[in-house]
């Protein structure tokens, strides 16, 4: 009888407990709401533990630090050291908590997923990589740049380098993805305390990201003409996806990409879509860079200019509209003669 009573009483104080903390849990949430509406647009005020993404039951809320992804605003205590590491987590502006991997090693056999540890040198700064004046501020990109500790932070980013993929491509995160992804909390915000994406940018990016909420992962995301790309050097075709800001939708196009016949799964070359009315599809690509390993074994020259063909039956009669329309500037081609991929 005793014992009966003492697990009843127990069972009241876990009771009672559990019910402190839930209160305790809702008062906290609806501080941080009040925060959220009365916070102003230029400066908004969030509680850094309201979420963080939980990956392999962990939280990451002891990230590292850093203060802001400008390069021209970066101090010392925003260096980070991400060698021999499978994975990293950083919190920026104490609001966003940021995790990813390096690259991932898909095993289709076995169904299998493995992290690649970030390479010995993967020391320096992660910042925003903004793309210039001709192409669309949504094209903009997550990079870690490798730089030298012992420099002052500015000076060791301009002799930097970016940290890249083991095809030689940057190793980068688009905005859409940031803003989607169930591994990356606050970034919005984030980014508006930090003033490096304007509130109409951010508006487009999330009303495509709503609409593709639950979608597959895409890659080659294209906003405008110019807009660089990686190719592999083993593959025939490259998809890419062309975003419609103005419909908050994105077209697909399988795009014919072999420039050498010896292909090589570890390189990749950079490419973009230029626009040319007198093309078919009013669309040409042009070769930006070619890995030095393929000089002289490639069937153009990097500058080249090459046709447009699409592979298979996907692609939009649209696709060169969008592109040039969202173009902040598009330069008038004369008529080029164009390599064939024959």
């Amino acid at each position: 009888m005793l014992a009966r009573k003492l697990i009843f009483q127990t069972s009241k104080i876990r009771a009672s407990t559990l019910g402190l903390a839930t209160i305790f849990s809702n008062n906290r949430y609806t501080s941080t709401l009040t925060k959220l509406e009365t916070a102003s647009s230029e400066k908004p005020v969030l509680d850094p533990y309201l979420k963080v993404p939980k990956v392999y039951r962990r939280t990451f809320a002891r990230s590292h630090d850093i203060s802001t992804l400008d390069p021209a605003r970066l101090v010392p205590s925003d260096f980070i050291d991400f060698k021999q590491q499978l994975h990293f987590a950083v919190r920026y502006c104490n609001m966003s908590v940021m995790y990813a991997t390096y690259k991932r090693i898909v095993i289709k056999a076995k169904k299998n997923v493995y992290p690649l540890t970030f390479p010995a040198g993967s020391h320096g700064y992660m910042y925003l990589h903004r793309p210039p004046a001709d192409v669309h501020p949504c094209a903009a990109t997550l990079r870690f740049r490798i730089c030298d500790k012992l420099l002052p932070p500015q000076k060791g980013f301009s002799s930097g380098k970016d940290l890249l993929l083991p095809k030689g491509a940057p190793w980068e995160m688009d905005l859409l993805h940031l803003l989607t992804s169930t591994f990356v909390t606050n970034f919005r915000e984030a980014l508006l305390l930090d003033n490096l994406v304007s509130e109409e940018v951010l508006s487009q990016l999330d009303l495509v990201a709503a609409r593709q909420r639950g979608s597959r992962v895409l890659y080659h995301l294209l906003f405008s003409f110019q807009q660089p790309f990686s190719v592999s050097m083993a593959q025939r075709s490259t998809t890419l996806s062309v975003v419609d800001l103005e419909t908050s939708t994105i077209s697909q196009a399988q795009v014919v990409t072999t420039i050498a016949k010896r292909k090589d799964k570890t390189l990749s070359c950079t490419m973009c879509l230029e626009y040319n009315p007198s093309a078919r599809r009013r669309m040409v690509i042009r070769v930006l860079q070619i890995p030095k390993e393929f000089r002289g074994e490639t069937f153009v020259n990097e500058g080249d200019i090459l046709p447009l063909t699409i592979a298979g039956k996907t692609g939009s009669s649209s696709m060169a509209d969008i592109l040039l329309r969202q173009s902040p500037s598009v330069p008038s081609h004369a008529d080029q003669s164009l390599r064939s991929l024959d």
